[in-house]
């Protein structure tokens, strides 16, 4: 995929200064791609429903159930592994056993 020098000049030669709005357009025409903008520094919003797919997802997932289990026997045996948080821990693991 790419877009020539000569259509580029083409497409902008009226134009002093190429704005960001310009150039999404010109690659969701030429490319047939949907441009999205987000700021690097904020992070992505999932919706609700997002949210539970992935989640759904994940805990079918056999090698993350594994690991999970492996993170509680290894919680039981004080090493922590999984995070600094006892609570967000049991959490996560009740919500696995409640997904099962």
């Amino acid at each position: 995929m790419s877009i020539s020098k000569e259509q580029l000049e083409q497409r902008f030669r009226d134009k002093s200064y190429v704005e960001l709005k310009d150039l999404v357009q010109l690659i969701e025409e030429n490319f047939e791609f949907n441009v999205s903008q987000q700021r690097k520094e904020e992070q992505p919003t999932f919706t609700d429903e997002q949210k539970k797919r992935m989640t759904s997802v994940l805990f079918k997932d056999e090698s993350v159930l594994d690991q999970l289990q492996q993170a509680q026997k290894d919680r039981k045996d004080g090493i922590s592994t999984y995070s600094d948080s006892e609570e967000e821990f049991t959490k996560l693991l009740n919500e696995i056993v409640n997904q099962n």
